[in-house]
């Protein structure tokens, strides 16, 4: 007499026939809830095997890229910040794809209470993670950040002969850019007493300076 058998007993090879065997006997409709229901268990497992490299992958891709120089330009929402961004990429003739400019236009100061508390927290947080190299605000909050000695002396940013070419607008902690050709022209319209300062935390000093030189619309960098 052939001694009785249990589906535990059987091998992988013989389970996965007997599935099979199963889903071929039964209709579309319940082969999918079928398969739906058994399978459910190694898709989530699978699903999150995939989403788990995707975002190793991700993590990966994202730290080859370097931003060699951040700028925030203050009152100036309705700007351009992307072609800036990309113009003075263009400017420097820095063809690394893998090198970022970025530049956030989105603060605004001088309205209403709610506006300026979320962009002084937002400013606040950007200078405290050493996130930002390169400061063009009003100056009121350019003296403000001046007392709390936030910036580079343009001692230290430029030579003797560049502080000549650019006059008085340079002053210890920054430099009078008021609204410049350039910054009309991508819609950032800061205001006739704006200021241009570097963060004393930077490490792009070299590409501060030619922005300096950019937004007073100077030649080659």
């Amino acid at each position: 007499m052939e001694e009785k058998r249990y589906e535990s007993d059987l091998t992988r090879k013989e389970k996965r026939h007997l599935e099979w065997e199963k889903i071929k006997g039964m209709k579309w409709k319940a082969r999918i809830g079928y398969i739906w229901e058994y399978y459910k268990p190694h898709m989530a497992v699978g699903l999150g095997i995939i989403l788990v490299l995707c975002i190793i992958g991700q993590i990966i891709y994202r730290s080859q890229f370097e931003t060699v120089l951040s700028v925030a330009v203050l009152n100036s929402p309705m700007g351009d910040s992307e072609g800036m961004a990309a113009d003075f990429k263009k400017y420097l003739k820095d063809t690394d794809k893998f090198h970022e400019i970025t530049v956030d236009s989105s603060m605004i100061f001088g309205g209403d209470g709610q506006s300026d508390y979320t962009s002084t927290m937002k400013l606040t947080t950007l200078i405290g993670a050493q996130e930002l190299d390169v400061l063009v605000a009003p100056e009121e909050q350019f003296n403000h950040y001046t007392e709390m000695e936030a910036f580079f002396p343009m001692d230290e940013i430029l030579t003797e002969e560049e502080k000549e070419a650019y006059g008085d607008a340079v002053t210890e902690y920054g430099i009078r850019i008021g609204n410049t050709e350039k910054l009309q022209e991508f819609q950032m319209t800061v205001g006739e007493d704006a200021y241009l300062a570097v963060f004393i935390n930077t490490e792009n000093v070299e590409n501060a300076k030619s922005f300096i030189k950019y937004i007073y619309g100077g030649g080659e960098s």
